[in-house]
């Protein structure tokens, strides 16, 4: 069982991200893992088509990036040992606040299985983090099968990362490196259901209030390096 740790040690490199990954396969040329640490690396602060995104808010257009951690691990609090793998979690400071920033990072890959595929082999730990998502975005378990199950608990753990460090304002960005923007759709409809709607690539959405956080969502498309 793999398990969230709260003390971190500096990444010097790209490549240094390769032993967090879930698989070390994942770290290609062309490939979300590898442009995701080739982005970040490369601009040594918020990287241009994500700050594009953040601008768009009055709020958050003079975010300074404090901190960020690849592969971040967020203990979704439901008595579950598997964790929600965040591709990069970012800690920004707004004038004296602080907001939580997830990045999840795609190519060409889906946002994982359908609920309703993830449900096939059912259990009471599944059923209950169910449960406990759908309360947290005010959705009726029996009506979220369509959606991606991994949307669920990316944008969650934002969330619990924001309360973790004492602040109301988290946002989940995914960084698109793929020119047809694969997944969108799916994102779409997973962000019309809890309530966000109008997401579309190149767009900040937001806020709207889950258990007393302000969430905020976007698309930022990319390209990966050369």
């Amino acid at each position: 069982m793999r398990r969230s740790s709260k003390l971190a040690v500096p990444l010097l490199r790209p490549e240094d991200v390769i032993p967090h990954l879930g698989k070390p396969s994942h770290w290609k040329q062309g490939r979300s893992a590898k442009s995701l640490a080739d982005s970040w690396f490369y601009a040594r602060d918020i990287p241009k088509p994500v700050r594009e995104l953040l601008v768009q808010s009055e709020r958050l257009a003079k975010a300074e990036l404090l901190e960020s951690w690849f592969e971040r691990e967020t203990d979704l609090q439901d008595g579950r040992a598997t964790p929600s793998q965040t591709d990069l979690l970012a800690l920004l400071g707004l004038d004296e606040k602080l907001a939580v920033l997830g990045i999840e990072a795609k190519v060409d890959e889906s946002f994982g299985q359908f609920v309703s595929d993830w449900l096939e082999k059912s259990s009471e730990g599944k059923s209950h983090r169910l449960a406990q998502l759908c309360a947290l975005f005010r959705l009726d378990p029996a009506e979220v099968g369509h959606l991606r199950y991994q949307l669920f608990h990316r944008t969650a753990a934002a969330i619990l990362e924001a309360k973790r460090f004492r602040t109301d304002m988290a946002i989940l960005i995914v960084q698109s490196f793929c020119p047809k923007s694969t997944g969108l759709n799916d994102a779409i409809e997973f962000y019309d259901a809890i309530g966000m709607q109008g997401l579309k690539a190149g767009k900040l959405m937001g806020p709207r209030k889950f258990d007393g956080v302000e969430l905020w969502v976007g698309w930022a498309s990319d390209l990966p390096s050369p």
